[in-house]
Protein backbone atom coordinates (compact mmCIF):
# COMPACT_ATOMS: atom_id res chain seq x y z
CA UNK A 1 0.00 0.00 0.00
CA UNK A 2 1.31 3.34 -1.13
CA UNK A 3 1.31 6.01 1.23
CA UNK A 4 -0.99 9.13 1.17
CA UNK A 5 -1.39 12.14 3.16
CA UNK A 6 -5.47 11.72 2.64
CA UNK A 7 -6.20 7.81 4.01
CA UNK A 8 -8.82 6.87 6.10
CA UNK A 9 -8.19 4.05 8.38
CA UNK A 10 -11.47 2.21 8.16
CA UNK A 11 -12.03 -0.09 11.16
CA UNK A 12 -15.24 -2.50 10.60
CA UNK A 13 -15.52 -6.40 11.08
CA UNK A 14 -18.57 -6.34 8.94
CA UNK A 15 -17.34 -6.40 5.07
CA UNK A 16 -20.20 -5.69 3.37
CA UNK A 17 -20.70 -2.64 6.08
CA UNK A 18 -16.93 -1.86 5.26
CA UNK A 19 -17.61 -1.57 1.08
CA UNK A 20 -20.66 -0.09 1.99
CA UNK A 21 -18.77 2.93 4.04
CA UNK A 22 -15.36 2.44 1.50
CA UNK A 23 -17.84 3.22 -1.47
CA UNK A 24 -19.72 6.53 0.23
CA UNK A 25 -16.40 8.29 1.29
CA UNK A 26 -14.87 7.28 -2.38
CA UNK A 27 -18.31 9.24 -3.93
CA UNK A 28 -18.38 12.04 -1.75
CA UNK A 29 -14.38 12.59 -1.19
CA UNK A 30 -11.01 12.07 -2.35
CA UNK A 31 -9.73 10.30 0.24
CA UNK A 32 -8.19 6.52 0.04
CA UNK A 33 -9.83 3.87 2.05
CA UNK A 34 -8.05 1.65 3.82
CA UNK A 35 -10.13 -1.16 5.28
CA UNK A 36 -9.16 -3.12 8.37
CA UNK A 37 -11.68 -5.57 10.06
CA UNK A 38 -10.04 -6.41 13.33
CA UNK A 39 -7.88 -4.41 15.95
CA UNK A 40 -5.23 -6.56 14.94
CA UNK A 41 -5.40 -5.62 11.49
CA UNK A 42 -5.44 -2.51 12.87
CA UNK A 43 -2.54 -2.20 14.95
CA UNK A 44 -0.42 -3.63 11.97
CA UNK A 45 -1.69 -0.88 9.60
CA UNK A 46 -1.09 1.56 12.12
CA UNK A 47 2.61 -0.21 12.97
CA UNK A 48 3.10 0.09 8.93
CA UNK A 49 3.22 3.82 9.40
CA UNK A 50 0.43 4.49 7.29
CA UNK A 51 -0.05 8.50 7.06
CA UNK A 52 -3.77 8.39 7.93
CA UNK A 53 -5.04 11.68 8.56
CA UNK A 54 -8.07 9.89 10.23
CA UNK A 55 -9.82 6.98 11.66
CA UNK A 56 -13.72 5.64 11.07
CA UNK A 57 -13.95 3.31 13.57
CA UNK A 58 -16.21 0.71 14.73
CA UNK A 59 -16.91 0.60 18.50
CA UNK A 60 -18.11 -2.92 18.87
CA UNK A 61 -15.07 -5.69 17.16
CA UNK A 62 -15.31 -9.37 17.75
CA UNK A 63 -11.74 -8.81 19.26
CA UNK A 64 -12.54 -5.73 20.85
CA UNK A 65 -15.64 -5.68 22.38
CA UNK A 66 -15.21 -2.42 24.55
CA UNK A 67 -14.27 0.24 21.99
CA UNK A 68 -10.75 -0.93 22.68
CA UNK A 69 -9.87 0.54 18.97
CA UNK A 70 -10.51 3.42 19.53
CA UNK A 71 -8.14 3.67 22.10
CA UNK A 72 -5.13 2.13 19.96
CA UNK A 73 -6.04 4.82 16.60
CA UNK A 74 -5.83 7.57 20.01
CA UNK A 75 -2.76 6.26 21.20
CA UNK A 76 -0.90 6.42 18.12
CA UNK A 77 -1.87 9.96 17.35
CA UNK A 78 -4.85 9.36 14.33
CA UNK A 79 -8.26 11.75 14.93
CA UNK A 80 -11.03 9.37 15.47
CA UNK A 81 -14.28 9.43 14.51
CA UNK A 82 -16.77 6.16 15.75
CA UNK A 83 -19.26 4.66 14.23
CA UNK A 84 -21.72 2.96 17.00
CA UNK A 85 -24.91 0.60 16.77
CA UNK A 86 -26.04 2.19 20.15
CA UNK A 87 -25.96 5.35 21.85
CA UNK A 88 -26.45 6.40 25.90
CA UNK A 89 -25.25 9.39 28.30
CA UNK A 90 -22.58 6.86 29.38
CA UNK A 91 -21.01 6.20 25.87
CA UNK A 92 -21.39 10.34 25.27
CA UNK A 93 -19.64 10.72 28.07
CA UNK A 94 -16.49 8.02 27.41
CA UNK A 95 -16.36 9.80 23.93
CA UNK A 96 -15.28 13.31 25.26
CA UNK A 97 -13.58 12.58 27.90
CA UNK A 98 -11.22 10.13 24.91
CA UNK A 99 -11.44 13.38 23.15
CA UNK A 100 -13.04 11.54 20.09
CA UNK A 101 -13.31 14.13 16.90
CA UNK A 102 -16.73 12.78 16.04
CA UNK A 103 -19.43 9.99 16.53
CA UNK A 104 -22.11 8.84 14.17
CA UNK A 105 -24.87 5.88 13.88
CA UNK A 106 -23.97 2.76 11.56
CA UNK A 107 -26.97 2.81 9.62
CA UNK A 108 -27.93 3.10 5.66
CA UNK A 109 -25.62 4.82 2.50
CA UNK A 110 -27.97 8.01 3.43
CA UNK A 111 -26.55 8.34 6.71
CA UNK A 112 -22.80 8.33 6.56
CA UNK A 113 -23.43 11.55 4.65
CA UNK A 114 -23.02 13.68 7.54
CA UNK A 115 -19.74 11.08 8.54
CA UNK A 116 -18.13 12.11 5.05
CA UNK A 117 -18.74 15.59 5.63
CA UNK A 118 -17.52 15.19 8.99
CA UNK A 119 -13.46 13.56 7.42
CA UNK A 120 -13.73 16.03 5.02
CA UNK A 121 -13.86 19.49 7.76
CA UNK A 122 -11.17 17.57 9.89
CA UNK A 123 -8.65 16.83 6.64
CA UNK A 124 -9.65 21.11 5.91
CA UNK A 125 -9.16 21.42 9.33
CA UNK A 126 -5.20 20.52 9.77
CA UNK A 127 -4.38 23.77 7.34
CA UNK A 128 -6.29 26.37 9.63
CA UNK A 129 -5.29 28.43 12.37
CA UNK A 130 -7.93 29.54 14.45
CA UNK A 131 -6.95 32.40 17.61
CA UNK A 132 -8.79 31.97 21.08
CA UNK A 133 -8.93 35.53 22.57
CA UNK A 134 -10.04 35.32 27.21
CA UNK A 135 -8.44 35.92 30.11
CA UNK A 136 -9.52 33.03 31.73
CA UNK A 137 -6.44 30.94 31.31
CA UNK A 138 -8.99 27.33 32.11
CA UNK A 139 -11.51 28.42 29.82
CA UNK A 140 -8.79 29.58 27.21
CA UNK A 141 -7.23 25.65 27.77
CA UNK A 142 -10.70 24.06 27.39
CA UNK A 143 -11.33 25.92 24.08
CA UNK A 144 -8.10 25.30 22.52
CA UNK A 145 -8.74 21.31 23.53
CA UNK A 146 -11.98 21.19 21.58
CA UNK A 147 -10.17 23.03 18.55
CA UNK A 148 -7.26 20.46 18.95
CA UNK A 149 -9.70 17.58 18.72
CA UNK A 150 -10.87 19.29 15.47
CA UNK A 151 -7.35 19.38 13.96
CA UNK A 152 -7.11 23.02 14.30
CA UNK A 153 -3.51 24.82 14.48
CA UNK A 154 -4.35 27.38 17.99
CA UNK A 155 -3.12 30.59 19.13
CA UNK A 156 -3.75 32.48 22.32
CA UNK A 157 -4.64 35.60 23.40
CA UNK A 158 -5.45 37.13 27.06
CA UNK A 159 -7.73 40.30 25.74
CA UNK A 160 -8.43 42.05 22.34
CA UNK A 161 -5.20 44.21 22.46
CA UNK A 162 -2.70 41.39 22.57
CA UNK A 163 -5.05 39.27 19.88
CA UNK A 164 -4.78 42.37 17.50
CA UNK A 165 -0.96 42.24 18.23
CA UNK A 166 -0.95 38.13 17.59
CA UNK A 167 -3.11 39.14 14.06
CA UNK A 168 -0.97 41.07 13.12
CA UNK A 169 1.85 39.05 13.61
CA UNK A 170 0.14 35.96 12.10
CA UNK A 171 -2.16 36.68 8.49
CA UNK A 172 -2.56 32.75 8.42
CA UNK A 173 -5.55 32.92 11.20
CA UNK A 174 -8.69 32.31 9.92
CA UNK A 175 -10.87 32.39 12.69
CA UNK A 176 -11.23 34.30 16.02
CA UNK A 177 -13.33 32.89 19.00
CA UNK A 178 -13.11 35.94 21.86
CA UNK A 179 -14.80 35.91 25.24
CA UNK A 180 -16.69 39.46 25.82
CA UNK A 181 -15.41 40.47 29.91
CA UNK A 182 -11.18 41.23 29.16
CA UNK A 183 -9.04 44.14 30.25
CA UNK A 184 -7.78 46.95 27.96
CA UNK A 185 -9.72 45.05 24.79
CA UNK A 186 -13.18 43.73 25.31
CA UNK A 187 -15.04 41.42 23.20
CA UNK A 188 -16.83 43.75 21.23
CA UNK A 189 -14.53 46.08 20.84
CA UNK A 190 -12.33 43.34 19.76
CA UNK A 191 -15.13 42.62 16.89
CA UNK A 192 -15.07 46.38 15.82
CA UNK A 193 -11.09 46.59 15.36
CA UNK A 194 -11.38 43.25 13.31
CA UNK A 195 -13.79 44.76 10.98
CA UNK A 196 -12.19 47.44 10.37
CA UNK A 197 -9.48 45.24 8.32
CA UNK A 198 -11.60 41.77 7.37
CA UNK A 199 -15.02 41.22 6.04
CA UNK A 200 -17.33 38.45 8.05
CA UNK A 201 -16.08 36.06 4.87
CA UNK A 202 -12.92 36.77 4.89
CA UNK A 203 -12.25 36.24 8.94
CA UNK A 204 -15.29 35.04 10.70
CA UNK A 205 -15.95 35.87 14.72
CA UNK A 206 -17.55 33.72 17.02
CA UNK A 207 -17.77 35.76 20.83
CA UNK A 208 -18.59 33.58 23.70
CA UNK A 209 -19.82 34.83 27.10
CA UNK A 210 -20.75 33.66 30.87
CA UNK A 211 -22.97 36.94 31.03
CA UNK A 212 -25.97 35.46 29.19
CA UNK A 213 -27.18 35.80 25.95
CA UNK A 214 -30.06 38.91 24.85
CA UNK A 215 -28.27 41.83 24.64
CA UNK A 216 -24.96 40.84 24.62
CA UNK A 217 -25.45 38.30 21.78
CA UNK A 218 -27.07 40.99 19.47
CA UNK A 219 -24.06 43.40 20.47
CA UNK A 220 -21.46 40.75 19.14
CA UNK A 221 -23.64 40.14 16.12
CA UNK A 222 -24.26 43.77 14.98
CA UNK A 223 -20.73 44.74 15.77
CA UNK A 224 -19.93 42.00 12.91
CA UNK A 225 -19.77 38.55 14.80
CA UNK A 226 -20.89 35.73 12.57
CA UNK A 227 -21.47 34.05 16.05
CA UNK A 228 -22.34 33.33 19.52
CA UNK A 229 -22.02 31.21 22.25
CA UNK A 230 -23.01 31.12 25.62
CA UNK A 231 -20.82 29.96 28.40
CA UNK A 232 -20.82 26.95 29.64
CA UNK A 233 -21.31 25.21 26.06
CA UNK A 234 -21.66 21.57 25.34
CA UNK A 235 -18.61 20.20 23.77
CA UNK A 236 -20.26 19.05 20.44
CA UNK A 237 -22.10 22.45 20.48
CA UNK A 238 -18.39 24.49 20.38
CA UNK A 239 -16.88 21.80 17.79
CA UNK A 240 -20.54 22.11 15.81
CA UNK A 241 -20.77 25.63 15.44
CA UNK A 242 -17.06 26.19 14.66
CA UNK A 243 -17.05 23.89 12.17
CA UNK A 244 -20.51 25.59 10.58
CA UNK A 245 -18.71 28.72 10.39
CA UNK A 246 -15.88 27.21 8.70
CA UNK A 247 -18.21 25.30 6.25
CA UNK A 248 -19.85 28.44 5.29
CA UNK A 249 -16.58 30.55 4.77
CA UNK A 250 -16.24 28.05 2.49
CA UNK A 251 -19.21 27.49 0.52
CA UNK A 252 -18.91 31.90 0.31
CA UNK A 253 -15.48 31.37 -0.99
CA UNK A 254 -16.30 28.72 -3.66
CA UNK A 255 -19.42 30.80 -4.80
CA UNK A 256 -16.96 33.95 -5.62
CA UNK A 257 -14.55 31.67 -7.57
CA UNK A 258 -17.54 30.43 -9.52
CA UNK A 259 -18.62 34.23 -10.11
CA UNK A 260 -15.45 35.30 -11.16
CA UNK A 261 -14.78 32.85 -13.33
CA UNK A 262 -18.20 33.29 -15.04
CA UNK A 263 -17.19 36.82 -15.26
Amino acid sequence: MTQSANQVLLIEDSNVQAKIIQKQILALSNFETIICHTMEEAREALEASHRFFVAVVDLNLPDAPDGEVVDLTLENGVPTVVLTATFNEELRQQFIHKRVADYFFKGSIRDMDPMVRSLERLYKNRHMTVLVVDDGVVDRGMMRRGLEVQQFQVLEAENGAQAMQILAEHPEVQLIITDFNMPEMDGCELVMAVREHHKMDQLPIIGVSAAGSGPLTARFLKNGANDFLTKPFEVEEFSWRVNQCMEMVDVIAELKNCYENLG
